[in-house]
C-alpha cells in the first residue's frame, strides 16, 4: 500500500467525494495495491459505466485519467455499486437466497420429531 493509502485511510473523507481507498474499500479489494487498483477501476470505467474521477489540474492542463490522488463524486460511486446488478439479475440473486433460506428450514424441521400432547 502506498504511503497516500495509508494516509487516506486514517484521514476522514470529504462527504461529497471519496478516494482511490474509498473504492478499494467498497471493491473489497484491499489486497490491490495502487497501480493495480488504477488499472482495475480504469477498466470499470471502460467497460462496466464506473463514474470516471473528477479532473485534476496537472500543470495548465485537466487530467481525467485515474491516478492514486484521483477524487470521485461519493454519491455516484455509492449509486453504482449499489445499482451494479441488472434487477432481473437481483431478483434472481434475492429468489436464490430464499429458496436456499426455505431449504435450510425444510432440512431443520424434517429432523424433528413431532410430540402429541406436547409431553412424551
Amino acid at each position: 500500500m502506498s504511503l497516500h493509502s495509508f494516509i487516506e485511510e486514517r484521514d476522514p473523507t470529504d462527504e461529497h467525494t471519496c478516494s482511490l481507498w474509498y473504492i478499494r474499500a467498497r471493491l473489497g479489494r484491499r489486497d490491490y495495491q495502487d497501480k493495480r487498483m488504477v488499472a482495475y477501476v480504469t477498466r470499470l470505467i471502460e467497460a462496466q459505466s464506473f463514474p470516471p474521477p473528477l479532473p485534476c489540474l496537472k500543470g495548465q492542463d485537466l487530467c481525467a485519467a485515474v491516478t492514486a490522488k484521483s477524487r470521485w463524486l461519493r454519491p455516484a460511486v455509492d449509486a453504482w455499486l449499489e445499482d451494479f446488478l441488472p434487477p432481473a439479475n437481483a431478483a434472481q440473486v434475492d429468489q436464490a437466497a430464499l429458496n436456499a433460506a426455505a431449504h435450510e428450514m425444510d432440512a431443520a424441521a424434517h429432523g424433528l420429531t413431532l410430540i402429541a400432547g406436547g409431553r412424551s
